[in-house]
C-alpha cells in the first residue's frame, strides 16, 4: 500500500487584508506592528522593545521582552465577563497543567480586571513575579495576558501589559475564513511545490517549479500532481503557468512547450497552512532562481 510522506509548510503565509493583516502563525512581528485576530475582533499593537510570535498549532500569542527577561502570554475566550472572572481568579484556577495562578489583590477598574499573580507548578521559576489583566469587549470576547518577568522588573513590564491591553480595540468579532483574501498568484510566484510518496522500490517525487516571470520546470511522477492523467504527462517538464482564485480554492493552469501535450488545469486549495494540489498535499518552499534561469 502507497504510504505518503507528508511534510509540514514551512512558508509563511502571506494574508493580505484591506485593513489589518489577520496574525499569521509562525510570523515573527516586531515593535509597532499591528496585531488583528478577527476571530475574537481585538486589534492591538507590538509593544516598543518587544516582539512577538504565535506558534504553528497554538492559540497563545507569545510577546517577549528585548531588553529584559520577560514574557507576556495574550490569549482570549469567545465569552466572559470579569466579574466571573474575579472570583475564580480569588479562588485559584489550573492555566495548565503543571500551572496554577492565584491572585493577591484582584480589583476590577473601568471594566478591566487585574491582579499579580502567584504562580505554581513543578517548573515555576520561584524567582519571577506574575501579573495577568483581562478585558472584555462589549460583544463577548475578552482577551487575557499573563506577565511573568524577573522580581526587579515588575513595574516596567506592568506598565507594558496594561498599555498593550488598554490600547487595543474590540469590534465585531467575524467568522470570516483566514485565507478568505489569500492571494494564489503573490503565494506562488517563485516558489516550489513538492510532494513525496513512498513505495515498495524507495521514493518518487514530484516537483514544480513556478517561477517568478510565469514560467515553469517541473519533473513529474505519476503519483503526483498529474496522477490522475496519462503517462505522457510524466519526468522532466517545462511550459509556461497562470493562477486563478483569491481565498481558500484557486486553480493552477499549466501548458506545455511539448506539443503533444494540452494544457491541464490544477484545483489548489489552503487548509491549516497546508497545500493541496489535485488533493495532494504539497511541501512549499521558495524556488531555485538558478532553475529558472
Amino acid at each position: 500500500m502507497l504510504k505518503k510522506l507528508i511534510l509540514l509548510l514551512l512558508v509563511p503565509l502571506a494574508t493580505q487584508g484591506q485593513q489589518a493583516i489577520r496574525l499569521q502563525p509562525g510570523k515573527m512581528y516586531e515593535a509597532g506592528e499591528t496585531l488583528f485576530a478577527p476571530h475574537y475582533g481585538f486589534t492591538s499593537t507590538v509593544p516598543e522593545g518587544w516582539s512577538g510570535l504565535l506558534p504553528r498549532d497554538s492559540e497563545v500569542f507569545l510577546l517577549t521582552s528585548e531588553t529584559m527577561p520577560a514574557e507576556i502570554f495574550v490569549f482570549a475566550r469567545e465569552q466572559g465577563d470579569v466579574t466571573t472572572m474575579k472570583k475564580d481568579w480569588e479562588k485559584g484556577f489550573e492555566m495548565d497543567v503543571d500551572l496554577r495562578l492565584q491572585a493577591k489583590a484582584a480589583k476590577i477598574m473601568d471594566k478591566v480586571l487585574s491582579s499579580e499573580v502567584i504562580m505554581e507548578g513543578n517548573n515555576t521559576d520561584k524567582s519571577k513575579r506574575g501579573y495577568a489583566i483581562v478585558r472584555c469587549g462589549d460583544y463577548g470576547p475578552c482577551v487575557t495576558c499573563l506577565a511573568t518577568m524577573a522580581a526587579g522588573n515588575y513595574d516596567a513590564v506592568k506598565k507594558v501589559t496594561d498599555q498593550f491591553i488598554s490600547s487595543g480595540k474590540f469590534d465585531n468579532p467575524s467568522n470570516i475564513s483566514t485565507y478568505a483574501d489569500f492571494d494564489w498568484k503573490k503565494f506562488l510566484s517563485g516558489k516550489t511545490l513538492t510532494t513525496y510518496a513512498i513505495q515498495g522500490d524507495g521514493s518518487k517525487e514530484t516537483s514544480v517549479n513556478l517561477c517568478p516571470e510565469g514560467t515553469f520546470k517541473a519533473d513529474i511522477s505519476k503519483k503526483g500532481i498529474m496522477k490522475n492523467l496519462n503517462p505522457e504527462y510524466k519526468g522532466k517538464l517545462t511550459g509556461s503557468w497562470t493562477v486563478e482564485g483569491m481565498g481558500e480554492k484557486g486553480k493552477l493552469h499549466l501548458e506545455f512547450k511539448k506539443k503533444d501535450l494540452a494544457a491541464i488545469d490544477v484545483p489548489l486549495r489552503i487548509t491549516d497552512e497546508k497545500i493541496y494540489a489535485n488533493e495532494e498535499r504539497y511541501f512549499v518552499a521558495d524556488g531555485d532562481d538558478h532553475i529558472c534561469h
